[in-house]
């Protein structure tokens, strides 16, 4: 039986995680019956606070972007004015739901919390029949029930129906009951060991959640539902439920120590797929020969230099099904127009034709071990393919709907990993040994439906881009985002831009042109190499480590810089102390079908005035149209990135040896840890291993920095002690 509690503060006021937990595991044997039992209860609750944005719908933002966008010249903890009342930017200039938000007013004033109470417990059984022959069963069980609180204060810097608050309280019930029962065959014939397994599993999952909200509290100070009017009170209720029921089977065979191969089947029903399409089987083979042994025990070699060596290879298939529902189209609620009542379906349709997800697989490498295994090498090449992929893309609305549940075409991955392992220094009392880890992986986006020119497996959008991946071979990790126009030439009876050329000024805004297609792919984010090297120390009962990560490649897009341009924060606006901008391109003096380029060097000065267009702007205000135009080009704001860190530093001693001579403790050890403690890079933000909260599904929000947490390092200090 164990105990542990878990408490953490947050890097911003108010926020914090602590949890609670009790454990049992229990075994008890009867002759060749072996039964067991584990159980385990928990309590958690999460302090939180709006970060990047505000409510979805609701308007604001969250403390992040409010503080990047706060100005300098004015103190962030006033938030308060003498009477108690909130303390305005703009109060009297602006509109409240147009007003600067202060920070310090959503943490202090705004309330959201998760009480989450958790149950997990498993039984097993196992019966040995023969020495060669035994057959087990296990039942889990996971039930958790989270309750979610969200309290917006009056007079927030939000959309106005909620200026006078806004209150959510929802309860989220989650249970899955699994079971498991195998029968497992071991028997050796001569030099050959054959082990058969079969077994039977299901599952089953239900989530269940209510949620209770409202807005426009009647009675000041009173933060309760019988304080709103009942037509601005709401209620959603619904409820997901999936079953799966799996047969498979494993085949394993070994000759001596020198071959072993595996061959694997399952198949499996879902209830989330159509009847005919809903049971699907995916096979798996792997093996592998040790060289080295067969070769050793036929008197062919000896191990002084080349102590192990192994070929291996696998292909494998998997299966996957759809969510719950994914096959329907459901109606949304009736919405009240006057004296009418509209219903309609909902923006996601269903298909009653999806087939499951399967993905396929192939892996070959090679294990090397030198001088005693004092020098190691282990090298992975793979290749995967996801064929009939579930997904749901943005597609035309002629179809009655947004987005559609599809089959939607296929992904791949390729890339080859190595590890080397060395010990350069091996005595008595000490040995150093290093482990180099490297690998690459290229992910595109293979055929996809006809018609479709971008596909956007996640809904992360900050600033000027979108996370995509590009159909018919193009990058899974794409960024799309607008850019500048570029010159442009006549060839034959079309015209085609110059990409990578001079960036063409608009004679009607007197700026740089921005390219009429929002969509165009601007990044990869994927890294072109990435890799670790750990060095471990040891000298008598004193033990260091230290990790190095590195990334070689992979673009990052500087949201928070993109935000704070676009308030006039940045340090970038200063450039010539805000009295000048300089533009330099080609305008063309022909037309679109016939370009006549000329090159073009402009400047505004804020003292002066300018005619564009018929219409006279100031200096001051081209100087700020010039910072807002800048803000439009996302190449602005994406860098290929390098980066090492410093990861983790670990220092431990083991005492154990100088408290023999009592009994009451039978070890001691202390250790010590860092992470993450230095970062070097290119990159011009705050860190480059970013990923902006907000962006759900597929690839998220990776590679996108959009006034995030700052990255922290943490130290920990720990006893251990065995009675």
């Amino acid at each position: 039986m164990s105990a542990s509690n878990y408490d953490q503060q947050g890097i911003v006021r108010k926020t914090g995680y602590n949890k609670t937990t009790v454990r049992f595991n229990g075994e008890q044997k009867y002759g060749n019956l072996t039964l067991g039992a584990n159980v385990s209860y928990s309590k958690a609750k999460t302090d939180k606070t709006l970060t990047s944005g505000g409510l979805y719908g609701g308007g604001g933002n969250g403390t992040m972007t409010a503080l990047y966008s706060w100005p300098q010249t004015e103190n962030m903890s006033k938030y308060l004015n003498e009477d108690g009342s909130k303390y305005r930017l703009f109060d009297g200039v602006w509109e409240l739901s147009d007003d600067k938000e202060n920070p310090y007013w959503i943490i202090n004033k705004n309330k959201l919390y998760d009480n989450t109470n958790r149950f997990t417990g498993a039984a097993n059984a196992s019966l040995k029949i023969t020495d060669w022959w035994n057959v087990s069963a296990r039942v889990g069980y996971d039930q958790y029930t989270t309750e979610a609180y969200t309290y917006i204060a009056p007079e927030g810097c939000v959309s106005s129906k909620y200026q006078n608050g806004r209150l959510s309280k929802s309860d989220y019930n989650y249970e899955y009951i699994t079971t498991n029962v195998m029968t497992n065959f071991n028997k050796q014939f001569g030099d050959f060991d054959l082990n058969l397994l079969l077994g039977t599993t299901t599952e089953s999952t239900i989530r269940h959640n209510q949620t209770h909200w409202g807005y426009n509290f009647v009675t000041q100070g009173t933060v309760s539902f019988a304080n709103i009017a009942n037509e601005n009170k709401f209620f959603n209720d619904g409820t997901s439920k999936k079953r799966m029921v799996g047969a498979y089977g494993e085949f394993r065979a070994a000759y001596k120590n020198w071959a072993y191969l595996t061959v694997t089947g399952r198949n499996d029903w879902s209830s989330t797929l159509p009847v005919e399409n809903r049971s699907y089987f995916y096979p798996s083979v792997s093996g592998s020969v040790v060289v080295t042994q067969i070769l050793q025990d036929l008197g062919l070699m000896k191990d002084d230099i080349l102590s192990f060596g192994k070929i291996r290879g696998s292909w494998a298939k998997v299966g996957k099904d759809a969510n719950p529902y994914a096959t329907a189209t459901y109606l949304v609620s009736p919405i009240t127009y006057g004296s009418f009542t509209g219903v309609g379906n909902n923006y996601v349709k269903g298909n009653p034709y999806l087939m499951p997800e399967i993905q396929k697989a192939w892996e070959v490498g090679v294990e090397l071990r030198f001088f005693n295994n004092r020098l190691g090498f282990d090298w992975t090449y793979y290749h995967s393919e996801t064929e009939n992929q579930i997904a749901s893309p943005r597609l035309s609305n002629a179809n009655g709907s947004i987005m559609s549940s599809i089959n939607s075409g296929s992904v791949i991955n390729k890339g080859m990993e190595l590890a080397i392992t060395g010990t350069p220094v091996k005595t008595k009392n000490f040995s150093w040994d290093i482990t180099l880890n490297m690998s690459y992986n290229r992910g595109t986006l293979g055929q996809f439906l006809d018609g479709v020119g971008m596909f956007y497996p996640t809904d992360a959008q900050f600033g000027t881009v979108k996370s995509a991946s590009v159909p018919n071979g193009g990058n899974f990790l794409a960024l799309v985002g607008s850019r500048y126009a570029y010159e442009t030439k006549k060839v034959g009876d079309t015209v085609e831009e110059i990409m990578g050329g001079r960036y063409e000024i608009d004679k009607t805004t007197g700026l740089y042109k921005v390219h009429s297609d929002g969509s165009q792919v601007v990044g990869n984010r994927e890294p072109k190499f990435i890799g670790g090297l750990n060095n471990s120390f040891t000298w008598k009962n004193l033990s260091v480590s230290a990790l190095l990560d590195i990334r070689i490649g992979g673009d990052v897009y500087n949201g928070t810089e993109y935000y704070m341009i676009s308030n006039g924060l940045s340090k970038k606006t200063l450039w010539n102390d805000r009295q000048s901008v300089t533009l330099n391109g080609v305008i063309n003096k022909g037309t679109a079908a016939d370009p006549q380029w000329e090159e073009t060097t402009i400047t505004y000065n804020a003292d002066q005035e300018y005619e564009i267009s018929g219409v006279k702007y100031s200096g001051k205000a081209m100087i700020q149209n010039y910072w807002s135009n800048y803000c439009s080009n996302s190449y602005n704001f994406i860098q290929d990135v390098n980066w090492l860190k410093l990861r983790s530093v670990a220092v431990s001693y083991d005492f154990t040896d100088m408290i023999k001579k009592q009994k009451f403790i039978k070890r001691l050890s202390v250790s010590a840890t860092a992470t993450n403690l230095f970062t070097w890079t290119n990159y011009k933000g705050m860190d480059p291993e970013v990923s902006t909260a907000g962006g759900t599904g597929g690839s998220g929000s990776t590679g996108i920095d959009y006034c995030s947490m700052p990255s922290t390092s943490s130290f920990t200090f720990g006893v251990n002690l065995t009675f």
